[in-house]
């Protein structure tokens, strides 16, 4: 396609960053992307690793502008704490006062210990908890874990 078609298409269609329904009620984003299943809408693979990828760097710079220490960690302190942020937004993890004051004296015990005492640990999978107090507390992340 030529860079004027390819304008054009976007002219014609619009651009929506958010989801929107189309003029048939189907839901749709983007360029005129198809994503409502009742179609066989969806993404492929390739773009939600993108968007995964994209949505990544978005947390790991919050986390590095919210948290001085930040780039201090070890890299599998810094995946748990990326982890929380993409999971949680990063409003939702400055709220962990307790946590992000141990990891300040890195008291690695006591950061998973507050992880493991919030609203959070009760809300997600075992596994998921699991794996982020140990990653916290010991810097390693587990494998085949049972919980």
């Amino acid at each position: 396609m030529t860079p004027q078609g390819y304008a054009k298409l976007i002219e014609h269609e619009g651009e929506k960053l958010t989801p929107y329904k189309d003029s048939l009620g189907y839901w749709t984003i983007g360029v005129g992307h198809l994503i409502d299943s009742r179609r066989g809408g969806g993404i492929t693979m390739r773009v939600s690793r993108m968007l995964l990828d994209d949505d990544i760097n978005v947390a790991t710079v919050h986390c590095r502008i919210a948290f001085p220490w930040f780039d201090g960690l070890d890299p599998v302190r810094q995946d748990a704490i990326v982890n929380l942020a993409f999971n949680m937004g990063i409003d939702g993890l400055k709220k962990f006062h307790l946590m992000i004051a141990a990891i300040e004296q890195e008291d690695w015990e006591k950061a998973a210990y507050e992880l493991w005492n919030s609203l959070w640990a009760k809300q997600v999978q075992d596994r998921r908890r699991v794996e982020l107090m140990t990653a916290l507390e010991k810097g390693v992340w587990l494998n085949n874990v049972v919980v």
